[in-house]
């Protein structure tokens, strides 16, 4: 008898529900996996962890204080959840 298994394998896909916040980082904590970004007076802190993507940036640690980047996130619980951190050049 054989049996055949088949893995598909696929980038990770964004929720469909998911926001982009474009902003400018006031704080990155890479040890605890948390973003802070500011616009027009409101502040979010995202929290980023092994299945946060990136552009322009290969890792949490890339950023710092002043960039400029949109976080693509979702909302679960009480947490914004960065999907995606985009920093724009």
């Amino acid at each position: 008898m054989l049996v055949v298994c088949v893995a598909v394998l696929s980038a990770p896909v964004l929720a469909q529900n998911a926001v982009d916040f474009p902003g400018t980082v006031l704080k990155v904590d890479d040890a605890s996996g948390k973003l802070t970004v500011k616009k027009d007076g409101t502040r979010f802190t995202f929290v980023v962890d092994g299945r946060t993507q990136y552009a322009g940036i290969k890792a949490l640690k890339d950023i710092k204080a002043g960039d400029t980047v949109t976080v693509t996130y979702i909302v679960m619980g009480s947490q914004y959840i960065a999907q995606k951190i985009a920093k724009s050049k």
